[in-house]
């Protein structure tokens, strides 16, 4: 019992002598309509799209890249196509989203490569300018890269109509999941070998409780429940991306790869909508129909007077109230463990934020 002090005094000092992660310098980002307003390929989400690539309404409806930027102080990163490609442009970080290869390529994964492609020639013009190699070590080594593809595949996917697994040619509705949760992971990979060390996967919402899923599905639920089939899809994709993700780590020396459960996160506020303020769980926010699900958001003045009561903003979006309190438990691991959602590894750890 006398070594025990001895030994916890020299565990303290072994953790703090150890050299702690740089704080991140910059943030890229890749993936579909819950990454960038320009990504969405949904006709109906029209509350996400506009000519210019910003959210039509951005006061009520923030997503999630832009509220983790904050977190790690740094600005929202930047449309890719509002660049001109110059390394101190781009030194801060990217959103590369919408970048897709053309409209509704996700069923190709052409969204999956186009924008990889576009973020390893980023890394590669930051690698050129930088004054020495140490320097450009520490360019790719200093930025965090968050993926967040899946949402759009499976809301079309999930669609109503015999003709909605034509949109997943060759693998259909199940095989999506290993379809794609395979790309994200060799995108993972991909970045590695570009000099990436410090990734971030997003999992998929809950689509099954959507508005739209939810109109869709609506002979198939009850008073209070989701489209269970649908769940039980993206369920199936999120385990298997993760799966895929824990298999990958051992294999990418020094490097951190996050997995972040958007789903449990969800469905914990879904569950006890109360304790986080919530009173409407299934009805979109902006959108007319059942559950607000028939038609998007067109206009401002369709928008409900306490989005902040709403879980879900649009025919798949949640609110930014919902968003933030993801990005916080991404962030952070909280008091109550049911909502600590990122593995292994916080995003505040990732980002060396965390001392």
């Amino acid at each position: 019992m006398e070594l025990l002090p001895l030994l916890l005094l020299l565990l303290l000092r072994i953790v703090a002598s150890a050299p702690a992660s740089p704080p991140v310098t910059a943030l890229f980002v890749l993936g579909d309509s819950t990454a960038s307003c320009a990504a969405t390929t949904l006709p109906l989400n029209l509350s996400l799209t506009s000519s210019s690539g910003n959210c039509l309404f951005p006061s009520a409806h923030r997503l999630l890249p832009d509220l983790l930027a904050a977190k790690m102080g740094l600005p929202p990163p930047p449309l890719i196509s509002t660049l001109n490609g110059t390394a101190a442009e781009v030194a801060r970080g990217v959103n590369f989203a919408g970048e897709d290869g053309g409209r509704g390529a996700i069923f190709r994964l052409g969204a999956v490569g186009q924008q990889l492609r576009l973020a390893t020639e980023t890394l590669q013009l930051l690698r050129l300018e930088a004054p020495t190699p140490q320097d450009a070590d520490a360019a790719a080594g200093g930025a965090v890269f968050v993926l967040s593809f899946g949402t759009d595949a499976y809301a079309r996917v999930l669609s109503r109509g015999a003709g909605a697994d034509a949109l997943a040619p060759k693998h259909g509705r199940r095989g999506l999941a290993r379809l794609l949760a395979d790309r994200v992971a060799r995108a993972v990979e991909e970045l590695y070998e570009a000099g990436a060390r410090r990734t971030a996967v997003m999992g998929v919402a809950p689509l099954g409780c959507a508005p739209r899923v939810m109109w869709e599905g609506l002979h198939v639920v009850d008073g209070r429940s989701c489209v269970e089939e649908a769940n039980e899809l993206v369920q199936g994709y999120n385990a298997r991306v993760a799966a895929r993700l824990a298999a990958l780590r051992p294999r990418l020396a020094g490097a951190d790869v996050v997995f972040c459960d958007i789903y449990k996160g969800m469905m914990d506020i879904i569950t006890h909508p109360a304790r986080y303020g919530f009173d409407e769980t299934r009805k979109a926010c902006c959108g007319l129909g059942p559950f607000g699900g028939t038609v998007g958001c067109l206009t401002k003045e369709m928008v409900c007077p306490t989005p902040q009561r709403h879980v879900w903003w649009d025919l798949y979006s949640p609110t930014e109230v919902v968003t933030s309190l993801l990005a916080n438990w991404s962030w952070s691991a909280p008091s109550n463990s049911n909502t600590a959602i990122c593995r292994p590894i916080t995003l505040e750890m990732l980002t060396g934020h965390s001392l």
